[in-house]
């Protein structure tokens, strides 16, 4: 059977690499226009970069904002398209690709795969998380097609899910170790900071217990052999 490539449609992809670079073009056009209105006014403030746009609007530099409005909505469509998770699903093995990162999870590690929220997780036979991304498209039907076309143990929700409990500072049913390092990662949320928070998810997994967040609230659960 061929691969099945979840991540950002065909339609998506097309929109980001028509409508930015339009989009670019438009403001590349319309800027000087509007920066000719702002003078005009009785005082407008930061008249003198204004007039630097304005003066865009003349002769070929009109060309070179348009041509530079789509160089810019290019670029920018390039990192949305390269930056977004894709995952390719086989008979064999998951790929998951986000930017550089590309990473893979062999068929027979995989217990469950399961849909939480905009999130994919897939859990090992250690029940750990060993993909919870962000993907795009994530509640169409095509996902869970994908995965049971390969043969994957495609779960309707996370078969754990009652086991979870909310985590709160030097909890007395958690290891000294497992608070020491979901405090350090409730530091890394209040920041935003994902990849020290993905870091410190794997670190309490390496010590029998994962987690998952509700926003900044963590939930933990031990793990549990298939």
């Amino acid at each position: 059977m061929p691969d099945h490539v979840l991540g950002l449609s065909r339609f998506d992809r097309v929109l980001l690499w028509g409508g930015l670079p339009l989009l670019g073009a438009l403001a590349g056009w319309g800027l000087p226009v509007v920066a000719r209105w702002l003078l005009s006014l009785p005082w407008t403030p930061f008249a003198g970069p204004l007039r630097l746009v304005a003066e865009l609007g003349d002769g070929l530099g009109r060309y070179t904002g348009v041509g530079a409005g789509v160089l810019l909505g290019a670029v920018l469509a390039f990192v949305a398209v390269f930056e977004t998770l894709r995952v390719t699903v086989s008979d064999a093995e998951l790929r998951i690709t986000e930017g550089e990162r590309t990473r893979t999870v062999a068929r027979y590690d995989v217990d469950a795969v399961f849909v939480d929220g905009n999130l994919l997780v897939v859990l090992d036979k250690q029940s750990r998380q060993v993909v919870r991304d962000k993907l795009e498209g994530a509640g169409k039907p095509g996902v869970a097609e994908a995965f049971r076309a390969h043969g994957y143990p495609w779960q309707a929700h996370d078969p754990y899910a009652e086991l979870f409990r909310r985590w709160v500072p030097d909890l007395p049913d958690l290891p000294v170790a497992v608070n020491a390092v979901l405090a350090a990662r409730a530091v890394a949320l209040s920041k935003k900071s994902a990849k020290d928070a993905t870091e410190l998810r794997d670190e309490v997994q390496k010590l029998g217990y994962t987690v998952r967040d509700d926003g900044t609230t963590q939930h933990w659960r031990p793990l549990v052999r298939s």
